[in-house]
């Protein structure tokens, strides 16, 4: 029997023996004529047939339960029932030759969750729903859970968890902060529950070989969470401003002759791994298509907006990567002005267009939904066929459509570690860095490093779907520095030959036999030389300004860039120590910066040798003879260099030092994990410290008793609202409540970080106002919060490079904050007790995930009246 069918004949309803069978395929494939526009946002009242228009009539199909919201009661043996979920509780699992057929009558039919549940889960295989209508935007299945307005969750109106569910002729609706028109009857329409933004999900998939036919997916930010592994979707309406779509690294879902739409003008899709046939996006201010790259999209005849500088569409909200090993795809795509489509890479930054590429005609001949579909990502062949079209496809063949790169050479090693050349032996090259393995069109590691006179780097391909496994991978390469040990084959070792003294860049390409291809980049290095030597012992010693600095000799040519690493110790021996700076991005920090924290304390340097081109050498090290002294201390300003910072954990309060809390990591400006300001900014000394779990503290403790105090930080977060409608800097909205699981930040000032006693500004992202943050100067006595006074202010200050600065002088608490984008700004004041302490720190109970955290590149701490330090 044939797969995903529903049951067809006139008269009766109910389906009985003797029916004629029409595939579910057919049905889909019903109206394939060139697109009509769709509807252009949830409140208008035009009759919507499919999005193709052709009309779409299904109040003949049959069905085997019924949905009617106008029955007095469940009428069970009759197979009838008032609600959705009724007719769900009541529907077995169907099977691939027979589905449950759900039939569901004009009206709006609430399905409503909980707190923590959604309006309906779909967990019985081959379910499917059917709208007996004329017009899908008749059937609505809604709810207006969200994400903290109803719900502690998403606010999921439908869950879906089960193999071969099908949605067909219907809407599926969160109306949270959408209203909906109902057509042809006001006294149905639907008013959102809130006025602002927030996560509020109509639908989540998960399962293998579903099917949505002439449905639209409404809602506003997180509309749909597509993760199903197989998926197909014809003449489909989705809308929604912000990460609403789906899809990933190991799923294939087909969306065709359907069409996105962006109620608000931009926004961010969120669509990875998707591969869009004949299907028309819309955003009157521009779009991006996915935030980090993961798995790249795919469009075949599409439409896109018309790219200007005002409203761009981007593959990425986020800066670009100089390159990746795949693309997103295109074919034949043009803008709303039928022009050849123009896609950013990037919409940060100047235009480039490195990581899409044009498909030939014979590539983009393997992006048909048989090719595609029948058979999972992980190869296994059923010839699911929900589009109908074996016929039409068969004879192109097992065309590859995806690659993926991995390698199988020796044990990586990062840039960042210093190799030690074996005891006893010749130097041996370091081992190539590689990619993350074999994932398809999955987000692509760091660069691969091979090295002239080392081990030859293995390179190997993996094509899609897997039954084309066979298919011969030619390799080819116009680097002169590299040299391929064989051009077919599904692996190649690739041998550097860099004479130049420094490193080369070279790109090896893939290419199957219908003339897809990725490309791999390569950082070819010359040969290793040996490991130097000290020919000057490391000596530290306490200069001038209050600074230690340490003075080595090296044998050998080339550049020093040796680690160093220095310490605070109790004693002489150095017995008990502190690491208080390291080196980082190959620059040696031969010199330190001494703060009040120091006094009393031996400093030791520790050197590891080596050289740009060398195996670390021996390591050195070097104590200063004595401790040091209140003298040798110039200034009680505290402003570390985050470049050298240690973002270890600490859990230990020294006065004079920093206490790390959780996780931080040390980051620059170009590894940063999500996007730069839209305005180039760069962090503060190129390096700053990213918060890397929620509930981290980076806490500084003074002991000294101190008076007035000032503290300024800079702030870069990495959440943009709304593709550019203003950042909010967190994950989801919170307030000033203590709970570690409330999101919100505090900036402390007159604080003692042992006690968790002194003041702080606070700041949170408000559900109302998506572009802005709430902030609020707080006393904070043994770890809880309290206001200092009613006064907030709700502000879109946090941006790119926001400078916080914090100061008390007497009783008068002021916080003043601006960025370096836009004119936004924050003013507080309020008065306080005076207390003596002189700590301060961040905290942040946010979420972290790229595109969540933020980065502190500036902390500097002031004393205006200069405290004498500790004798």
């Amino acid at each position: 029997m044939p797969q995903h069918s529903l049951w067809k004949r006139e008269g009766s309803n109910l389906a009985t023996s003797g029916l004629r069978w029409v595939t579910a395929a057919a049905l889909i494939v019903y109206a394939l004529t060139p697109r009509a526009d769709a509807q252009d946002n949830l409140i208008t009242g035009e009759k919507i047939n499919g999005y193709t228009g052709v009309p779409f009539d299904t109040r003949n199909y049959a069905y085997d339960y019924l949905v009617d919201s106008s029955l007095a009661q469940d009428d069970q043996a009759n197979k009838r029932f008032k609600t959705v979920q009724a007719a769900y509780d009541a529907a077995p699992a169907g099977t691939s030759e027979k589905p449950t057929v759900i039939g569901i009558k004009p009206d709006v039919y609430f399905v409503r969750g909980t707190q923590r549940t959604a309006g309906i889960a779909i967990t019985k295989d081959y379910i499917t729903l059917l709208g007996l209508t004329d017009d899908r935007r008749k059937v609505v299945l809604a709810d207006d859970r969200g994400h903290l307005v109803g719900a502690s969750d998403n606010g999921y109106m439908m869950t879906v968890n089960a193999n071969g569910f099908t949605a067909m002729n219907l809407t599926l609706l969160n109306y949270t902060n959408a209203d909906y028109a109902y057509p042809g009857d006001s006294t149905k329409d639907l008013k959102m529950r809130i006025p602002y933004d927030t996560q509020a999900v109509a639908i989540s998939t998960r399962g293998d070989k579903q099917v949505f036919s002439h449905v639209a997916i409404l809602g506003l930010h997180d509309t749909m969470f597509l993760t199903t592994t197989r998926s197909y979707f014809t003449n489909v309406y989705l809308e929604g401003n912000e990460d609403f779509m789906g899809g990933g690294a190991g799923t294939m879902n087909v969306w065709e002759n359907s069409e996105v739409y962006f109620p608000t003008g931009s926004g961010i899709l969120l669509s990875q791994g998707v591969v869009f046939i004949n299907t028309v996006f819309k955003a009157s201010h521009g779009f991006s298509f996915y935030k980090p790259f993961n798995s790249p999209a795919v469009l075949i005849n599409c439409v896109v907006p018309v790219n200007t500088p005002q409203s761009p569409v981007s593959w990425l909200l986020q800066k670009a990567p100089p390159e990746q090993s795949f693309y997103s795809l295109t074919y034949h795509t043009k803008d709303a002005k039928g022009n050849p489509a123009v896609i950013y890479d990037s919409n940060v930054g100047p235009p480039t267009f490195h990581l899409s590429r044009e498909l030939t005609d014979r590539e983009a001949a393997a992006f048909n939904p048989w090719n595609l579909l029948r058979a999972s990502p992980t190869g296994v062949v059923d010839d699911w066929d929900p589009a109908g079209v074996k016929e039409k496809y068969a004879s192109l063949g097992n065309a590859v459509f995806r690659m993926a790169s991995g390698e199988n050479a020796p044990a990586a090693t990062p840039a960042a570690t210093l190799t030690a050349a074996p005891s006893g032996t010749p130097p041996i090259a370091p081992a190539a860095r590689g990619t993350a393995g074999q994932r398809p069109n999955s987000e692509a590691a760091s660069t691969m490093t091979v090295r002239t006179g080392g081990p030859a780097a293995k390179l190997s391909a993996v094509v899609f779907p897997a039954r084309a496994q066979s298919d011969p991978i030619v390799w080819s390469t116009t680097a002169k520095e590299i040299t391929l040990g064989r051009t077919v084959g599904t692996s190649v070792l690739v041998t550097a030959h860099n004479n130049t003294g420094h490193t080369e860049h070279a790109i090896v390409k893939a290419t199957a036999s219908n003339g897809f291809y990725i490309t791999i980049p390569l950082d070819v290095e010359p040969a290793q030389m040996p490991s130097p030597k000290f020919n000057k012992a490391p000596v530290v010693e306490v200069v001038a300004e209050g600074r230690a600095k340490v003075s080595y000799g090296l044998t050998g040519t080339g550049e020093d860039v040796s680690r160093i690493t220095w310490y605070l110790c109790d004693d002489a021996g150095c017995r008990t120590r502190r690491t208080v700076a390291v080196s980082r991005g190959d620059v040696p920090l031969k010199e330190f910066e001494l703060g009040i924290g120091a006094v009393g304390k031996y400093v030791e340097a520790e050197v590891q040798a080596k050289l740009d081109r060398s195996y670390v050498g021996p390591t050195g090290s070097s104590i200063t003879s004595g401790p040091v002294v209140a003298g040798n201390i110039t200034s009680t300003t505290v402003s570390p260099n985050f470049r050298n910072f240690v973002d270890a954990s600490n859990d230990t309060y020294v006065s004079g030092m920093w206490t790390v809390l959780g996780t931080w990591q040390s980051v620059t400006n170009d590894n940063l994990p999500y996007w730069k300001s839209p305005a180039g900014d760069d962090l503060v000394n190129g390096y700053g410290i990213r918060v890397g779990s929620q509930g981290a503290s980076l806490l500084y403790q003074n002991d000294v008793p101190t008076g007035d105090m000032q503290v300024k930080v800079v702030i870069t977060p990495e959440k943009m609202v709304s593709a550019g409608f203003g950042y909010q800097g967190f994950g989801s909205p919170g307030s000033s409540d203590d709970s570690a699981s409330v999101q919100h930040a505090d900036i402390y000032i007159k604080y003692d970080p042992r006690t968790k006693t002194g003041y702080s500004l606070r700041f949170w992202h408000p559900i109302e106002s998506p572009p802005s943050c709430m902030f609020q100067l707080f006393q904070i006595n043994n770890g809880k919060g309290s206001p200092i006074s009613p006064q907030q202010e709700l502000t879109g200050v946090f941006k790119p490079n926001t400078t916080f600065i914090l100061s008390i002088v007497g009783s008068t608490f002021t916080a003043i904050a601006a960025n370096s984008m836009d004119s936004d700004t924050l003013s507080l004041r309020g008065t306080i007790t005076p207390n003596e302490f002189g700590g301060t720190g961040a905290y942040w109970s946010g979420t972290v995930s790229a595109g969540n955290s933020n980065v502190i590149s500036k902390f500097e701490i002031t004393y205006p009246h200069e405290q004498a330090a500790p004798q």
